[in-house]
């Protein structure tokens, strides 16, 4: 993984490189296809979008005037992906490369840490507990699936390569490789191999399908 400013843009590029394996013809992809995608991809703008928070976050730092800039137009771009596409990705969040976004409809995810490898389905609710008090925020490990209109809140970890089913409401941790599924989210199987879903896989920083 890359540091510092260059660390979103080495993100991005992962996260084009699972986009490109699953959506499209991975080294295949022609540069038309390509160039198709990043216009009409609307799961891609939000993904982009929230990589060019965090680049625009880092850039405040040392370069205030431009990271300034750069955080208006962040805002802009973002009040446009919850308007249209309702999808929230707080900029604040700490997602690792490989994120991959199946329906961006009512994706929701505070500044909670979100491993490599990741992929979110539509209505999907990351973020605190409030109604219990409890202000802290899930992490989620890598290699984690997350199907359509779960729910994870809390401080609570989930473990690597977990697989949340859809419709879970997810508040205690999970340990890793677990299926977990049900209101409130349980534990169904140990051991459970996602590795068919995830579908990309990021180990020592060498990017394979």
């Amino acid at each position: 993984m890359l540091v510092d400013d260059a660390r979103e843009v080495g993100d991005l590029e992962i996260d084009l490189d699972k986009m490109y394996a699953i959506v499209l013809d991975g080294p295949r992809t022609s540069g038309l296809s390509k160039l198709r995608f990043w216009l009409f991809d609307y799961e891609l703008h939000c993904v982009a979008c929230y990589r060019f928070g965090r680049w625009a976050g880092r850039l405040r730092t040392h370069r205030p005037l431009l990271g300034v800039l750069a955080l208006g137009l962040y805002w802009f771009w973002n009040r446009r992906n919850i308007r249209i596409h309702h999808a929230d990705i707080f900029r604040r969040a700490d997602i690792g490369p490989g994120l991959l976004l199946m329906h961006r409809s009512g994706i929701i995810v505070g500044p909670a840490v979100i491993g490599s490898n990741c992929v979110l389905h539509q209505n999907v609710t990351i973020g605190q507990r409030i109604a219990d008090g409890d202000h802290g925020l899930p992490t989620i490990g890598d290699d984690v699936w997350i199907g359509p209109g779960a729910v994870i809140c809390g401080a609570i970890t989930v473990g690597d390569g977990c697989t949340i089913s859809a419709g879970t409401v997810l508040s205690k941790d999970v340990p890793p490789h677990s299926l977990v599924g049900g209101n409130p989210g349980r534990v169904i199987a140990r051991e459970y191999d996602n590795s068919n879903m995830i579908n990309f896989v990021i180990a020592d920083g060498v990017r394979r399908r």
